[in-house]
């Protein structure tokens, strides 16, 4: 598949979709990466904060995957709770919470931290991901932020020192666009500000509702994302992938949106 990475999201507080999971009935060849939607950071006993995967079925999607796919990276999804005091914590105690997150993550069996702040913990994402970023790669770990209308760029999201920090910091930034233009009109928002586009990732909304990104949008994008040099795609959100119920979540997913960006993956790549 090249070092082109594909993610995508699964969720770990329903039933059905762990049941799903757990029959073998999800095609997981159709990502490399799998976020696991949501943790956050609480508070520890021993001082400071770490990632608590609070969901009913996280652990037990978490060893499916692993079991069935032991391929693949997991990673953590993170919201916004927990973030502001992690930062100030490791500001105050020398980077004390940014251990404990490494000892969690590599004791749990996750590869890494994908960051989904979509309200008060984004102005502390720069400076969070400045703090992990050295223990990260140190430990093999990897950082990726799920960025929620991307259309306008990092710095209106995520303050003037967004740039250097996810250069220097982030494998892969996941563009959250959902609308009718999506991963072509904002790669130029990041890019022309100096993010590489190799961190980049386009993205696609495959779960059933009034934002599902059509099936020919998802091959337009992933074809822009591979020529343009992009870091991969990505999908919110594999368990509740097209699913032919209509609205609830997890019923009957059929995973064509996987499956589209997938195909278009390995036709351009047989095809050069």
């Amino acid at each position: 598949m090249t070092n082109f990475q594909l993610a995508t999201w699964y969720d770990t507080w329903n039933e059905t979709g762990y049941n799903n999971l757990k029959s073998g009935n999800v095609p997981l060849q159709y990502a490399t990466r799998y976020n696991l939607a949501f943790g956050e950071l609480a508070a520890v006993s021993t001082g400071g904060y770490s990632v608590a995967m609070t969901a009913k079925y996280a652990e037990d999607v978490k060893n499916e995957i692993h079991n069935q796919a032991p391929e693949v990276s997991i990673y953590a999804g993170l919201g916004d709770t927990g973030i502001a005091e992690t930062v100030s914590d490791n500001q105050n105690n020398n980077n004390r919470s940014t251990d404990n997150i490494v000892k969690w993550l590599t004791s749990n069996g996750y590869s890494g931290i994908t960051i989904d702040a979509e309200g008060g913990g984004m102005s502390y994402v720069a400076e969070f991901v400045n703090q992990l970023g050295p223990c990260f790669r140190a430990a093999g770990l990897g950082i990726a932020v799920s960025a929620p209308w991307p259309g306008g760029g990092p710095v209106s999201l995520y303050g003037g020192n967004s740039v250097k920090a996810f250069n220097d910091h982030v494998d892969y930034i996941e563009l959250q666009d959902y609308s009718s233009s999506g991963t072509p009109s904002d790669v130029p928002a990041w890019t022309s500000v100096g993010v590489k586009a190799s961190i980049l990732m386009g993205g696609v909304s495959t779960e059933n509702g009034s934002v599902q990104t059509s099936l020919e949008d998802t091959k337009k994008w992933t074809q822009y994302a591979l020529e343009n040099n992009l870091g991969g795609m990505f999908s919110w959100r594999l368990d509740n992938d097209h699913g032919t119920d209509g609205q609830n979540e997890d019923v009957n997913p059929t995973f064509t949106g996987a499956k589209t960006i997938y195909d278009t993956v390995q036709s351009l790549i047989l095809s050069n």
